[in-house]
């Protein structure tokens, strides 16, 4: 029922039907996507990737972002979805219980290389997008179960991106319902990713291999390919069952059609909308950098002065990040006690704070020996992650506190639009972009309904 009903909603919803307030979200994360894939492009993992898309010498179709060379959409799309994804930059999609990880890096990633290849339109892009962040979504909601994304080892971004990327391309080519039906077929048999390659090279092909594999899935089915059945999603052996965190649990019919009603009503990129990433580590990390500047600005202190610090926190945080000590700069982006202690000392994080070399910082590991992290029981489902508290216990024996729900970036905490367009600038600046580049990639942008190829 849900598969078939999915792509039905696709096959007739349109531009003019979606509302103003999705594009204007839609615009501002394919702004924050072109920031993070030119940013992410210039660390090694995304040159390695990079590196190895141009040894193919493949027809030049569409462009990969900050290494400025072209080669086919498909690659293209690995290319850039990997590197929107390598610092951890990009926005996500949260909803309570369980967040849906990164969307736009796998959905949008392949948009924009078949876009770029077939001339089409601003529109054409926006309404994929949409379309395919919708999708990611509502069929990610009927994952979610009781254990939460990830507690069975699959990490969201490339399972879900993969259908997210399926749709969006299949809108934009014209498929029909079951040419849809079968892309999304063939591309939940192309579905992985693992949260065990958390703060590793290998997390980062998150983004990029479910825009390429959605981009093979629907060539495949306008070639005539198709799946066993209009039930892919949702039947016996099917996506549901591999991937939600509890399949035990029967999907009931019910439980279908009130996804099915949900579709654009309300629309993902509204509620729960998107994190746009306010600082280039995991969402998790957020609460601690966050923690570290709301301490700098509530209280006047010398991180030197500091005896020992407490991070309170919901079990489910504890999973997810990198044990300390980091050992190199991936393994910092998913570590809350580096993160932590060097806001503490640097009243935020930067670039430079997730490289190889400064991740061994004496200063920050001498901090990190003072920190303790202790478990925090609240009621499950009213925040992504709960929320947690930081104690710095000093010398003198006082103590400062900072509870942190929301780090900035999260819907309930947004940035601003000068704070957007600083990040995109810093990224472009990161990528070596030049200021006339940079502010006629922010128009065009701005402008983007109105592209005609």
């Amino acid at each position: 029922m849900f598969t078939k009903e999915l792509c039905q909603f696709i096959c007739r919803t349109n531009y003019e039907d979606i509302p103003p307030d999705v594009i204007a979200v839609a615009k501002k994360a394919i702004l924050d996507y072109i920031a993070v894939t030119m940013s992410g492009s210039q660390e090694p993992s995304g040159r390695i990737m990079g590196e190895m898309v141009k040894e193919t010498n493949s027809p030049e179709e569409a462009t990969v972002i900050g290494l400025r060379f072209k080669t086919n959409a498909a690659l293209a799309a690995l290319a850039n979805g990997t590197s929107a994804h390598t610092q951890d930059y990009d926005d996500c999609l949260d909803y309570p219980k369980a967040g849906l990880a990164h969307p736009t890096a796998g959905t949008f990633s392949g948009v924009l290389t078949i876009g770029e290849k077939n001339h089409l339109s601003g529109k054409d892009l926006i309404t994929a997008y949409c379309l395919g962040v919708e999708a990611y979504g509502k069929t990610g909601q009927l994952l979610i179960r009781s254990g939460g994304a990830g507690s069975r080892g699959w990490e969201w971004t490339g399972t879900l991106g993969v259908i997210g990327s399926t749709i969006a391309l299949s809108k934009m080519l014209k498929l029909n319902e079951t040419q849809m039906i079968n892309a999304l077929g063939i591309a939940s048999t192309m579905a992985c990713s693992l949260i065990r390659n958390f703060g590793s090279f290998a997390g980062h092909i998150h983004g990029g291999n479910g825009a390429r594999n959605g981009i093979e899935a629907v060539t495949l089915a306008l070639k005539g390919y198709d799946c066993t059945g209009a039930d892919v999603i949702e039947g016996r052996g099917g996506y549901y069952n591999a991937f939600a965190d509890n399949p035990e649990i029967p999907l009931s019919e019910e439980e279908q059609k009130e996804k099915i009603a949900m579709l654009g009503n309300p629309w993902s990129l509204v509620n729960p909308s998107l994190m746009f990433k306010y600082y280039p580590c995991a969402h998790i990390s957020h609460f601690g950098v966050w923690a570290g500047q709301m301490l700098h600005k509530k209280y006047d202190f010398d991180w030197h002065n500091i005896a020992a610090i407490e991070f309170r926190q919901p079990k489910m945080l504890a999973r997810n990040t990198t044990p300390p000590p980091p050992e190199n700069g991936v393994q910092g982006r998913f570590s809350m006690a580096y993160c932590l202690c060097r806001s503490l000392i640097h009243d935020g994080v930067d670039f430079w704070m997730f490289k190889d070399d400064t991740v061994k910082d004496p200063d920050t590991l001498s901090l990190m020996d003072k920190l303790t992290f202790s478990v925090i029981e609240q009621e499950e489902g009213k925040l992504v992650f709960g929320y947690q508290e930081v104690v710095l216990k000093m010398k003198d024996g006082s103590e400062l506190k900072y509870k942190i729900d929301h780090p900035k970036g999260e819907p309930q905490n947004p940035q601003s639009p000068e704070e957007l367009e600083a990040k995109f600038r810093k990224c472009a600046a990161y990528a070596g972009y030049t200021e006339p580049a940079v502010t006629q990639i922010r128009d065009m942008v701005a402008d983007f309904e109105n592209i005609k190829d």
